[in-house]
């Protein structure tokens, strides 16, 4: 009983005839390693393939033929290549068919990798923007960093972070917190700028409407780094705590501004002096650096915050009295000192 179908008998033939394309080879071994007789089968389907390969006369014409002489011809030899072989199935014909062979391990690493493609862990992006999230509630980014949309924003992020730096696309205005890790910077792109953080917290405004971008800066260091239209870089600065770095976008310019400077231009651009909950110690600080006066604060109320916005038309007089008022402290004036008790 014949237990090969024609399928498999024509495609050990190709083999051994070195005519059997990659896909069919694949298929062939893969059926060869199934079992035990079809190891069997190859084998002898092979061992007489190499008989006749073996024989060094031209076939004669059949009433000629004498087989016996023929397969005494070469038993010494077959024989001697017995003896040479180990009791495992051995595959001589992979020396035989090495570019058909390579051809399919050439197939599997290219499967493999394909794979590999396929199963490798997304690297997808998440877009959200303001009118999509609670303003009052922070977005959490993979690497538990934090966003507070303050107006309206848009911040583009991957599901996972994974290369040696964490990266993000964002437009618009928000608060940032972003966890420490020296290892891995936190940098945010923004159009022709890039702001590089390590660990910190800050405000950063690039609304695509302003002529300005800016960071202000609470806690920790960055570097925002300014680029042209072909996105060569053209300027980069370092802010600290307490300060404002900025981006002139018509200019190119890219500066840090210390405290008391920030709200001299905020005035000098919004004819407005905003505080925001500040301390009393560091808005003396920056009257004194505008007005151009001297201004004595008692300890004991170097810690009381005051929230207030100041024209400039509002002479230092009456900004002093309105501190007063709100932050209920004594103000007085001495020799051209104003004192703060």
């Amino acid at each position: 009983m014949n237990l090969v179908n024609d399928k498999y008998e024509a495609l050990v033939k190709s083999y051994l005839d070195g005519n059997c394309p990659a896909e069919d080879a694949l298929e062939l071994l893969s059926w060869v390693a199934e079992s035990e007789e079809n190891r069997i089968y190859f084998k002898t389907q092979k061992d007489a393939d190499e008989v006749w390969k073996l024989t060094d006369f031209a076939m004669p014409d059949d009433d000629a033929l004498d087989v016996e002489a023929a397969l005494d011809a070469v038993n010494q030899r077959i024989d001697a290549m017995e003896e040479a072989e180990t009791k495992t199935v051995e595959m001589p014909w992979l020396r035989r068919n090495y570019k058909y062979v390579s051809g399919i391990a050439a197939a599997l690493v290219v499967a493999l990798f394909l794979g590999f493609l396929v199963m490798r862990p997304s690297n997808a992006t998440i877009t959200v923007a303001s009118n999509e999230q609670n303003i009052e509630m922070p977005l959490l980014l993979p690497d538990g960093s934090s966003v507070t949309f303050n107006g309206n924003a848009e911040i583009t992020y991957p599901k996972q972070f994974v290369k040696s730096t964490r990266s993000v696309d964002f437009e618009g205005v928000a608060n940032f917190d972003v966890v420490a890790n020296e290892e891995k910077p936190f940098i945010i792109h923004c159009d022709k700028m890039d702001v590089e953080v390590l660990g910190t917290s800050f405000l950063l405004n690039a609304d695509p409407a302003s002529d300005k971008y800016f960071v202000d800066l609470y806690s920790g260091k960055v570097r925002m780094t300014a680029f042209d239209e072909k996105g060569n870089e053209t300027a980069q600065v370092v802010v600290l705590p307490g300060e404002r770095g900025v981006l002139n976008l018509a200019q190119g310019e890219l500066k840090a501004l210390t405290y008391p400077e920030v709200k001299e231009a905020d005035l000098a651009d919004n004819h407005v002096m905003v505080f925001d909950n500040e301390t009393l110690s560091k808005i003396v600080v920056a009257l004194e650096y505008i007005y151009k006066v001297e201004i004595n604060l008692a300890e004991s109320c170097a810690s009381k915050k005051l929230t207030a916005r100041f024209s400039d038309e509002e002479s230092i007089d009456e900004v002093m009295e309105t501190i007063s008022i709100v932050s209920e402290v004594t103000v007085t004036k001495e020799d051209g000192v104003y004192l703060i008790r």
